[in-house]
Formats: structure tokens, C-alpha cells, sequence
């Protein structure tokens, strides 16, 4: 497992704090859920930026090639 130090603001800290009666376990638990559920979230529903960003490189490749070549195959024919 690796570890990551975080330095939360004064006001993120204290409603931890108070949510959690002074608990650091408590606090660091429910950290590590939020971040891994925001992670997994990402990693699922990526943005339409990184969408548009994929859907570009795809058809930048497509284009790329020479019409009618066929030294390697022709692109997006799947072989």
C-alpha cells in the first residue's frame, strides 16, 4: 500500500473533526472512500473533453494512412 500526505484547509478539517468526534481513522476512511469513488467515476464516465479527445486520435489515425494502401493492411479494415 503507498501513502499520500494531504493538507487540508482549516474549515475541511474541523467538519471531519466534528463528523467524526475527533476520530482519525474515522477521517482517514472516509477520505480514502470519497477519493476512491470520485477515481472510479472518472475512470467510467471519462468527460466529454476526453471523449472528444479519443474520438479525434481515432480518426486522426484513420485518415493518416495513404488511400488504397496496402502494404500493412488497410486502416480501421481489421487486419
Amino acid at each position: 500500500m503507498n501513502y499520500l500526505k494531504l493538507k487540508l484547509d482549516d474549515d475541511t478539517y474541523q467538519y471531519l473533526k466534528v463528523k467524526f468526534d475527533g476520530d482519525i481513522n474515522a477521517m482517514e476512511d472516509f477520505v480514502k472512500k470519497i477519493l476512491a469513488n470520485e477515481i472510479k467515476k472518472k475512470h467510467l464516465n471519462p468527460t466529454e473533453a476526453e471523449e472528444k479527445n479519443i474520438n479525434d486520435n481515432l480518426e486522426s489515425y484513420l485518415k493518416s494512412g495513404k488511400s488504397g494502401s496496402r502494404s500493412y493492411g488497410i486502416k480501421g479494415q481489421g487486419w
